[in-house]
């Protein structure tokens, strides 16, 4: 086996959860793996704006960081009266944080990237403010800054759940601590309806439960108050949705790799990638704590549904490009709503370079092809669709990918896992 030094970073889904929960224990919880990137760096920051302790320990290992965090009712913090925080570009933070501002003291001030200002927010400030909250949004066509004055009461409300499930998570986490019991509501189609079990699972990891009924037309979630999370160690799992990008890249290349010490059952969502690379036609090998991919030579296209697995469409695109016939991808209309609109933006650049790629609200289609054309194509500031345009490259050399950098949100090592799994030639390549 050819030992590649590289490794697979933390999952930055779980890590958002985990490091916002810790935050709202009464003690200190320490954090291993936690993922080095753009969108944890400003969960970090916030958490500094709002006056919740936390130190890094140990150094970093592979990139990952060790934290120790004070929960904001430890003796150690000192919160702010009044807080203004900026989460950038991060959606998952601009949801979790506006529901975590409902339980501060004071006055919460909350404001965001250009992009980001775009995103849908105002289902979680309707529901935030039908259970007691007061989030107000600014005048004009932009709502920011926004303003938390008031706390969580509980009480029920409504959510659609074909927007976002971050709208359900960040309302799952601070639910515990309003004063009166709360039930959502979540009316179906639910997208990313695994990532609310994850939240559910984290929640459950520091020692507060929700319940999710499952109904025809729509979820109910309850959860009672007087519950409080207890400090616990973590260790982050792997990213599935990183660690689909290296496996796309061996498909593409026909390379044998192996990737050791990722959790299956980690992100079910993401991690069905494997089992539609072998609906494709590779040949793959799993264990408990390991994927391999032993061949892919005979790759034909193949029809899914990826409403819970929104950030492995883009990979999965790229791996299409180059399968014997169509692939289609449904139940993906929530995309508009990420760093970019990924339907209209990742047609757009494939019909650059010749893709034969077809879109509606709904999907995409793309047909296999042969070659491929020279262009230059733009990531529109979007990690998953540079780093999708990355894997295309790798066998469509003529291309030139502007703003390359973006990857930092994520997956900060892309571009140098790429080129390792790239030189790394015809042995097996083994990722620890």
């Amino acid at each position: 086996m050819n030992d590649l030094k590289m490794h697979i970073p933390g999952s930055k889904y779980i890590a958002n959860r985990v490091l916002l929960i810790s935050a709202l224990t009464h003690g200190k919880s320490v954090i291993s793996n936690v993922p080095g990137n753009q969108d944890m760096e400003l969960l970090l920051e916030s958490l500094r704006r709002i006056g919740v302790c936390y130190s890094e320990v140990d150094g970093e290992v592979d990139g990952q960081k060790k934290l120790e965090v004070w929960g904001i009712r430890s003796s150690c913090c000192n919160l702010n009266k009044e807080r203004r925080i900026d989460v950038g570009e991060s959606g998952t933070l601009l949801r979790f944080v506006t529901g975590l501002g409902c339980l501060l003291q004071g006055k919460t001030e909350i404001t965001a990237g250009s992009r980001n200002k775009e995103r849908p927010i105002e289902p979680l400030i309707q529901a935030l403010n039908d259970l007691g909250a007061l989030v107000t949004a600014a005048a004009g066509r932009s709502l920011y800054p926004m303003r938390i004055k008031k706390r969580l009461l509980g009480g029920s409300t409504v959510l659609r759940g074909d927007i976002s499930s971050q709208f359900i998570s960040s309302l799952l986490i601070v639910s515990p601590y309003a004063e009166r019991d709360v039930e959502i509501k979540v009316l179906k189609p639910i997208v990313s309806s695994g990532y609310i079990d994850m939240t559910i699972r984290e929640m459950e990891r520091f020692g507060v439960t929700a319940k999710r009924i499952t109904g025809e037309k729509y979820d109910l979630l309850r959860i009672k108050a007087g519950q409080r999370y207890l400090p616990q160690e973590v260790s982050i799992p792997k990213d599935w949705s990183s660690a689909n990008y290296l496996l796309a890249a061996s498909v593409i290349l026909n390379r044998k790799i192996v990737i050791n010490q990722i959790d299956l059952r980690s992100n079910h969502g993401e991690s069905e990638f494997v089992a539609i690379l072998g609906r494709m036609g590779c040949r793959i090998s799993t264990e408990s704590s390991s994927v391999s991919i032993l061949d892919s030579e005979n790759l034909t296209g193949v029809e899914v549904d990826m409403k819970d697995s929104p950030d492995s469409v883009l990979t999965l695109l790229a791996v299409a490009l180059f399968a014997r016939g169509t692939t289609i991808v449904n139940n993906i209309s929530h995309l508009i709503h990420k760093e970019s609109d990924r339907i209209k933006q990742v047609e757009k650049e494939l019909k650059k370079i010749g893709a034969d790629i077809k879109t509606t609200e709904y999907s995409i289609t793309v047909v296999g092809q042969s070659a491929l054309s020279a262009a230059v194509v733009e990531s529109h500031n979007d990690h998953r669709l540079a780093m999708c345009l990355g894997l295309i490259n790798m066998r469509n050399r003529a291309m030139t990918i502007v703003n390359m950098e973006c990857v930092r949100k994520s997956f900060p090592e892309f571009w140098e896992c790429m080129k390792k799994i790239d030189e790394g030639g015809e042995e097996c390549l083994e990722i620890q």
